[in-house]
């Protein structure tokens, strides 16, 4: 074997130790919103995103504790969940039954000051379903699906609102065609679906997840997989178009296999200015 050789086993193994490392951790990415449309009594508001859990046998239980202990230490306002809680590694609806048991053990405990809210994601209509349901229900989230949610703090408000998931849900653009004279924050799992009804919809933050930023990548520079049929546009950390922005996640799990290059997991912590 050659020099050569010798040096591109070492180097094929230190990218396959970096990949498999990468996902097993998380950072805090935090960003600031300013909007004229925020009202004072949100300054300094705190919003915890979080989307694409992908729980299932490449997520270890001790680390989703830790994640919510993480957020919970942040103190957030709200929590909001993008979707996406169990990972495609999971075949059957027992052993879906048995991931959300798990999961919700540990996603039970997060708090939040003024609610946690949630929309579902494509993965969510695979197995399960309907006990993710009853599991996020008790665990007194509020799932936001095609669906407003006022919150006030000293007579002044902004609103949420979820739309369905645009792949194997009936996401309504109707709950997001009127202007609203609140500060508004629309919720897609999906990024897509903020570039299919771009004329349509009125809101002033998007929160998406589902492209993982690309997973595996150029290190950082582009993705050869997006999961988007706009390509490179939703890796992106946040897009900004016309006075509006859209914030993406990279998410918290993976898809498909339990590895990372130059797309990080993350919590997003969002304060309001």
């Amino acid at each position: 074997m050659t020099n050569i050789s010798k040096y591109l086993i070492y180097l094929f193994i230190f990218f396959v130790f970096w990949m498999l490392l990468e996902a097993q951790v998380y950072r805090v990415r935090r960003i600031k919103i300013k909007n004229n449309k925020i009202p004072k009594s949100f300054r300094n508001f705190k919003i915890l995103f979080i989307a694409d859990i992908h729980y299932g046998k490449y997520f270890r239980n001790n680390r989703l504790i830790n994640i919510v202990n993480k957020i919970n230490k942040l103190e957030p306002d709200i929590i909001i969940m993008g979707g996406d809680y169990l990972d495609i590694s999971v075949k059957s609806k027992k052993d879906a039954n048995e991931y959300l048991d798990k999961e919700f053990e540990a996603l039970k405990e997060l708090r939040a000051k003024l609610g946690i809210f949630t929309v579902l994601g494509n993965h969510d209509y695979f197995k399960g379903k309907d006990n993710l349901l009853n599991k996020i229900k008790s665990s007194s989230f509020k799932v936001l699906k095609n669906t407003k949610n006022n919150i006030s703090i000293g007579g002044d408000s902004i609103q949420i609102v979820g739309v369905d998931d645009l792949l194997e849900g009936n996401p309504d653009v109707n709950v997001l065609k009127k202007n609203s004279d609140n500060f508004t924050i629309a919720i897609s799992h999906n990024p897509d679906f903020f570039s299919d009804y771009k004329n349509v919809i009125k809101y002033d933050l998007g929160l998406s997840g589902h492209t993982h930023g690309g997973q595996v990548t150029f290190f950082g520079l582009g993705a050869p997989y997006t999961s988007s049929k706009y390509g490179q546009r939703y890796v992106k950390r946040i897009v900004h178009e016309e006075n509006r922005d859209i914030v993406l996640t990279s998410g918290i799990g993976n898809g498909m296999l339990p590895i990372r290059f130059f797309a990080i997991p993350e919590i997003v912590e969002i304060t309001l200015e």
